[in-house]
């Protein structure tokens, strides 16, 4: 992918007319910890006792998806283990919250380990929504490499950011998707804001770090068929949007990964 076309919060007051415009789209609610290398497979194990409780309400149609990813390539300084949870809206949130309250004062034990071995400092809660994304069912089992690529766009341009996305990259990875190459992809901005607006992450899920030469094989195919006028008019106008210097890569497993 263009290194221009990334996931994280952004101005919705500047484009709530083209967002109310579009259909509802789904929310993600995130909880990023600080776990030291040692303890993070007995993080990732006791995390998973939640599992039963979101279960629960999957089956009941309030989860869309939920899952434990753990960093890949390790940033001195950074939360490395995230926990999410998808449901349809802010009422489906409320209801994941109140399944963990609940799941907390039974086994207070538990949610005492999560905390007690992550860094309460620098714990981060954040809720996300899709702009834009497409996913197929991925295999029971299935634990996806996550590419993260993340930009922070300019005031007032999310809207031309967003047109040029539709555009030029959602073609490709609804292919990708299409094909079976790759499992899902979402361009995501914050629903509430905790951090510098304008951020925003776009996510590709593998079946594994082999995807990403074949996500990077299609958008240079895909280039090699764009004009080369219109590639450098394109390539100026993503850089002219996106704050100098903002882009970040970051690679992730879903050791945990479940969807409907």
């Amino acid at each position: 992918m263009r290194s221009v076309l990334p996931f994280s919060s952004t101005a919705l007051l500047l484009c709530a007319g083209a967002l109310f415009a579009q259909s509802p789209k789904p929310l993600t609610s995130v909880a990023t910890f600080k776990v030291a290398p040692g303890k993070v497979a007995t993080f990732v194990n006791r995390g998973k006792a939640i599992a039963p409780a979101l279960d629960k309400l999957m089956a009941a149609g309030t989860v869309l998806a939920y899952g434990i990813d753990v960093d890949m390539l390790h940033v001195p300084g950074e939360n490395n283990i995230a926990f999410w949870v998808e449901a349809a809206d802010f009422a489906g949130i409320g209801q994941v919250e109140a399944a963990i309250d609940e799941f907390a004062k039974v086994h207070p034990d538990v949610m005492g380990d999560i905390f007690s071995m992550s860094d309460p400092a620098t714990h981060h809660d954040f809720i996300v929504r899709s702009l834009e994304s497409k996913s197929r069912k991925a295999p029971d089992g299935a634990t996806p490499t996550v590419d993260f690529d993340i930009v922070t766009v300019k005031e007032g341009q999310m809207d031309a950011f967003m047109e040029l996305f539709r555009k030029y990259d959602k073609p490709v990875l609804d292919k990708l998707v299409d094909d079976g190459v790759i499992f899902s992809y979402s361009v995501d901005v914050e629903a509430v804001h905790t951090m510098k607006p304008g951020t925003v992450w776009t996510i590709v899920s593998m079946p594994d770090l082999g995807g990403k030469d074949k996500v990077r094989a299609a958008f240079q195919e895909s280039m090699k068929k764009t004009p080369e006028a219109e590639r450098n008019m394109v390539e100026k106008l993503s850089e002219g949007m996106v704050v100098p210097g903002s882009h970040r890569d970051s690679l992730s497993v879903s050791v945990v990964f479940k969807t409907k």
